[in-house]
């Protein structure tokens, strides 16, 4: 409040004064910090943004052909069986893979007698006594042993998806009842196979991306090198040699005793480096001659011509009745 000198008069002798009131300023009075608050309406609903949606970015997991789409499926219900396509098949147990063929892939039986591990007659022999499944009998008679079996296992198998996965059309069929006469000791699950096989194409397509030569019978050139290559000597030579235009790449790896994924890798290469080259067309064989000219075509078929009808017939003569008719109008 006040202080205490001015309660007291200002001097002993004077009249006692009361001093003035204090004022409070008019600017504090109209301040909205002290004026009564003023009745508001109900406050505005503010406009939330939403959310902006998760951006969806495409996998590079998706199936890229039906067999791959149908194999996927399959894995995902544990299924146990052959999955059959036109140019391939692979072999599931409990929805991992456990082998793949091909017609132009490179089987067990192929690797291992072109590598000299077993004799063509030995084989034929394990084929026959074991009814197809001669992989017990070749380690039980000591013939291979357990690692080089699960690495021709392995390598037939990713030679075979290599054309199986890439079936965009045809039909397919799934045999619950088929077992595969090899299986890889460690099974591959889908993911890993489509995997395995895309490195490899990517490897393809980074050495020469035509794919001509994969169906093609290349043919030697017999030109320098353009360009160095990662192919060893020997078998640049070995490859040439064979490279006549009449072989394709999986009857040149047969030939060779190596898997159709190496001999096309090698064949690219030396494609990239012009070494080879498509070969010829085939010649295509003479015409047949020309057939004896067969009856002549009904007379429904032939030109605008004098025709012979049967004027007997009352719907033939009504209707060349009607026709006169006409052209007389």
């Amino acid at each position: 409040m006040w202080s205490a000198d001015t309660l007291t008069p200002a001097s002993t002798t004077g009249p006692y004064r009361v001093p003035p009131m204090p004022t409070v300023p008019p600017l504090l009075v109209a301040s909205p910090q002290l004026a009564a608050p003023a009745p508001q309406s109900s406050p505005r609903p503010r406009r939330t943004q939403a959310a902006p949606l998760p951006r969806r970015r495409r996998s590079a997991c998706a199936p890229a052909t039906t067999f791959e789409a149908a194999l996927t499926d399959l894995a995902t219900e544990g299924a146990t069986g052959v999955l059959h396509g036109p140019d391939g098949a692979v072999h599931l147990a409990a929805g991992l893979v456990v082998h793949a063929e091909s017609p132009r892939g490179a089987s067990v039986g192929h690797l291992l007698t072109a590598a000299g591990r077993v004799t063509v007659r030995a084989w034929e022999e394990s084929m026959a006594l074991t009814g197809g499944h001669p992989a017990d009998h070749l380690l039980a008679a000591g013939l291979v042993g357990r690692g080089e079996l699960e690495l021709a296992r392995l390598a037939a198998t990713l030679d075979g998806a290599h054309d199986a996965l890439a079936q965009h059309g045809g039909e397919l069929r799934f045999d619950s009842a088929a077992r595969p006469g090899f299986r890889l000791a460690r099974p591959l699950s889908v993911l890993e196979l489509r995997g395995a096989v895309g490195r490899r194409r990517a490897l393809l397509d980074s050495c020469w991306p035509s794919a001509e030569l994969d169906s093609a019978p290349p043919v030697a050139t017999d030109a320098v090198p353009v360009r160095r290559t990662a192919v060893p000597r020997h078998r640049r030579q070995a490859l040439l040699a064979a490279a006549d235009g009449t072989r394709t790449v999986p009857e040149l790896a047969r030939l060779l005793g190596r898997t159709t994924f190496g001999a096309l890798l090698d064949v690219r290469q030396l494609a990239a480096a012009g070494l080879l080259s498509a070969g010829r067309p085939a010649v295509l064989p003479d015409p047949p001659p020309a057939a004896a000219p067969g009856p002549a075509l009904p007379d429904v078929l032939l030109p605008p011509g004098p025709r012979s009808y049967d004027s007997s017939d009352p719907e033939v003569g009504l209707l060349l009745r009607l026709r006169a008719a006409l052209e007389a109008l």
